[in-house]
């Protein structure tokens, strides 16, 4: 009984010595008294200092293939992070909208999950598949040489598949709720953008043909062509890098929008999607950004990254500039630096 009684209080002292520790470690943003002005402002700074080194190429330049996102303002740059207390800072454009692109892409795919959470004979995952492609994002190749055809939700092949299994009725009707799950997740003033959204039904071509050879591969049930227009208009939400670091500090903290306090993804839900934004979120250069910055992260081309802490905050970056492989360069550098100077490696 003593024996046992010593050695618990041991393990009382040893995890309260752990817990301590772990707190003084944070980042001062991290906590209840949220004021990371003062970090984004210098980073805000060195990164706009550290690009008069650079060439017109490695500065990186706007998506050209969506004539909509090709007429962008390349010097736009915003920097916002939310806290899982629902504080927000930010730095420049930060009011300015854009298009949400492949960052609706975790988000979708959460709500996928969470409209089949109770099927016992259905499985987003199986469905789908988790592993990373290999390929650029927009890949036909990716497809057609695995026998199982089966992609990822963060490439558009398997995100176009995942938009075709939401719930709710008719085509109007599953859009309705995929529109209004993306504002439960931020302030609920996300809204369709009307001119992305025809820009890009017009210049989609290859969409079509990935939603077709997926419908030809049994991996679409219903019309393709709906499931691929969901998800171009899943594509075109218009949002501000402060309603997206909202949208993350909703992940940051375990599926539970931290200004409303109305939950609404699990946990597990949430472990899957950060755990695919690991895997393939900035395509095929997502295994150098793991080993580099270590942690979860997603890019659009309309020149949106969205980072997420678990437990402490979201930072998400709007620079339209983006790299051969469709990502914003100042917002790698953002969310590069933070990570560096306040160690946030989600392995260390």
């Amino acid at each position: 009984m003593v024996y046992g009684l010593k050695h618990k209080k041991r393990d009382i002292l040893l995890t309260c010595f752990v817990l301590i520790s772990a707190s003084i470690s944070l980042p001062v943003f991290s906590k209840t008294q949220f004021s990371a002005k003062e970090v984004i402002s210098k980073v805000y700074q060195e990164v706009k200092n550290s690009e008069k080194k650079l060439s017109e190429q490695e500065k990186g330049k706007v998506a050209d293939y969506i004539p909509e996102l090709a007429a962008a303002n390349p010097e736009y740059f915003a920097i916002s992070i939310a806290n899982i207390n629902g504080g927000v800072e930010s730095i420049g454009d930060f009011n300015v909208p854009f298009s949400i692109q492949s960052i609706s892409k975790p988000f979708i795919y959460g709500l996928a999950l969470k409209d089949h959470q109770n099927d016992t004979k259905f499985s987003v995952d199986e469905r789908v598949g988790l592993n990373a492609t290999g390929h650029a994002f927009n890949s036909i190749v990716s497809i057609t040489e695995k026998e199982d055809h089966k992609q990822n939700p963060m490439v558009n092949a398997g995100a176009i598949q995942v938009t075709s299994y939401l719930k709710e009725g008719t085509e109007r009707d599953k859009w309705k709720h995929a529109l209004n799950y993306m504002n439960s997740l931020s302030d609920g003033k996300t809204f369709l953008g009307e001119k992305v959204y025809r820009s890009e039904s017009a210049t989609n071509q290859n969409n079509q043909k990935i939603a077709n050879m997926l419908f030809d591969f049994k991996m679409i049930d219903d019309n393709p062509m709906d499931a691929l227009d969901r998800y171009t208009k899943a594509c075109s939400i218009m949002v501000t890098t402060k309603q997206l670091a909202l949208m993350g500090a909703t992940l940051a903290n375990g599926g539970m929008n931290p200004v409303s306090k109305k939950r609404i993804l699990s946990n597990s839900q949430v472990r899957n999607i950060l755990s695919q934004m690991v895997v393939s979120g900035l395509y095929e250069n997502s295994g150098a950004w793991w080993t580099e910055v270590g942690l979860p992260t997603k890019s659009g081309v309309a020149g949106g990254l969205l980072a997420v802490f678990p437990r402490n905050y979201a930072i998400a970056v709007f620079s339209p500039r983006l790299d051969k492989a469709g990502n914003s360069v100042r917002g790698q550098a953002v969310i590069k630096k933070i990570s560096q100077m306040y160690n946030l490696h989600m392995l260390n």
